[in-house]
């Protein structure tokens, strides 16, 4: 099902949807175009729940949901689930601050809106779209961490004004064709504005620190059960190279060794990139000779089971992704797409048997004068299965000239898990524990990072602006926020644009297959 089939999917369903709504309530259905369902009898649940619960000083509440509010985008760092630990990303505002400036420097230097993507593009806000941003099989995932995240949420957001004497006048949910849908609690606007400043930071700062404390409860959970062995590489698909290895669709790999490497799998990139380290990628030469044996530990069955094969079978040349054109070797009738298995020439007959091997020779020729500009050397490919050599004649170095130049992009070469590869990250995915509370993580985070912004009127700039109005003229507060507004949604438009252009989203998603 292409995009354009997706999306005739969402509107005929939307409107099936709000149909019958209609039929039933027409006060549920506005203009087919929302859909809103409010009730005071939720808010009144929410106010005895907050009554229920409020044993909790108001000024340690403040202090703790302060706290939870700052480390979702302000924090220098925010712990994240990497491999069996934990690693660390920076704040969110700063990676917009720092991904938009990058990108317009070098616009303004020229550079293309494909390579400025490279370098932007790292805040993206990607809708979430099954279909067409993620696939429909994940869903159940998304579906159960956006009705979890987006309820507590709200519901903190009832909890800190009941407890300040803030009235509630109601709660619900709305939806917009499917795509913008959440919930939302209404208090009372007059008490809200004429409540104290800590009322109000409460209030506001309350729904974030609800998705923060999620978010790491995820974190918690992720870390205890990968330690207890729920992680690992599942085999999702076979083809005729992977079969050929020992492996069985369902099994599960937890562990690789060979060639100097163990290491543990908890994710497929795991696995993979244990394997392109003994290949020799990103560069350099392969761990171990062709006929040593790696093996796999594969939970079949409820048993662990070794699976070997010769190092060989990952040995699969070097995959050319893209290459200079009018360079080298495109101009000798190379193209993307073949897989350069052999360099013959330079002092030497070198096999190429990854691409982290065919930079490394290079490198080696360049580096030891091995050739010069103008030399002539011979190229083996793979093309569609079949063996082809071309004669290339070396150009000169665009840094060095008096260097030999065979014009391929280094980052222009695939590497296991490329989808020609016997290991093809495609054939891959996350154990059920991996995939529920990876995206149960990323949902509540994302949910943290976007409200914690302060962009009027997300929590974090209804939160600047009334500590702003508290020191300065209600004016100048609220034209301030307007304006760092205006800018930080341009830049997370802009962000999210070069987003789609490199496509970013597609390889965060594709850790959560």
């Amino acid at each position: 099902m292409d995009a354009l089939e997706t999306l005739a999917v969402y509107v005929v369903s939307w409107l099936a949807v709000a149909l019958a709504l209609y039929a039933i309530r027409r006060d549920l259905v506005k203009g087919f175009i929302l859909i809103m369902w409010s009730s005071e009898g939720a808010a009144r649940l929410i106010k005895k729940a907050a009554e229920r619960l409020s044993f909790v000083p108001l000024r340690v509440y403040l202090a703790v949901v302060l706290a939870l509010f700052l480390l979702s985008a302000y924090s220098p760092y925010f712990p994240i689930p990497a491999g069996t630990g934990v690693a660390y990303m920076p704040g969110f505002l700063y990676i917009l601050l720092r991904s938009t400036y990058q990108a317009l420097a070098g616009l303004l230097h020229g550079a293309s809106v494909q390579e400025v993507a490279v370098v932007g593009g790292q805040a993206a806000a990607v809708p979430l779209l099954p279909g067409i941003t993620i696939p429909w099989d994940q869903l159940p995932y998304i579906a159960l961490a956006i009705i979890v995240g987006v309820a507590l949420h709200e519901f903190m957001h009832g909890y800190a004004a009941a407890r300040h004497g803030i009235g509630l006048k109601s709660a619900g949910v709305f939806s917009a064709f499917f795509v913008l849908s959440g919930a939302f609690v209404e208090p009372d606007e007059e008490q809200l504005k004429s409540s104290p400043l800590g009322a109000k930071v409460a209030v506001f700062a309350s729904g974030v620190a609800a998705n923060v404390v999620l978010a790491l409860l995820a974190l918690a959970v992720y870390l205890a059960g990968v330690h207890a062995g729920l992680g690992g590489a599942v085999v999702a698909g076979i083809n005729p190279a992977t079969a050929q290895l020992g492996l069985r669709q369902g099994d599960v790999v937890v562990a690789v060794n060979g060639c100097g490497i163990s290491a543990d799998v908890v994710v497929p990139d795991q696995l993979l990139a244990a394997l392109n380290a003994m290949a020799g990628n990103p560069v350099g030469a392969p761990l171990c000779s062709p006929n040593q044996t790696i093996t796999l530990v594969v939970k079949r069955g409820g048993e662990l089971v070794d699976v070997g094969f010769p190092a060989e079978s990952i040995y699969v040349g070097a995959p050319l992704t893209r290459l200079i054109y009018g360079g080298p070797m495109y101009d000798a009738g190379i193209r993307p797409g073949d897989i350069v298995t052999a360099i013959y020439g330079c002092g030497g007959a070198y096999r190429i048997y990854s691409s982290g091997q065919l930079i490394s020779v290079i490198q080696n020729i360049v580096a030891s004068g091995l050739c010069r500009p103008g030399d002539r050397v011979v190229v083996g490919v793979l093309r569609d299965g079949k063996a082809e050599n071309y004669t290339v004649t070396l150009g000169h170095n665009p840094d060095n000239y008096s260097k030999p130049f065979f014009g391929i992009y280094t980052d222009g070469l695939g590497q296991l898990g490329f989808d020609t590869s016997v290991f093809a990250a495609s054939l891959f995915a996350n154990t059920q524990f991996v995939k529920f509370v990876m995206w149960f993580f990323l949902i509540n985070f994302g949910l943290a990072l976007i409200n914690a912004l302060p962009i009027y009127p997300l929590d974090g700039g209804l939160l600047v602006l009334a500590v702003l109005e508290r020191y300065l003229s209600k004016d100048v507060a609220r034209y301030t926020v307007y304006g760092v507004t205006a800018v930080l949604a341009a830049f997370l438009v802009f962000d999210s644009a070069l987003g789609f252009v490199s496509g970013i989203y597609n390889q965060i998603f594709s850790l959560l297959r």
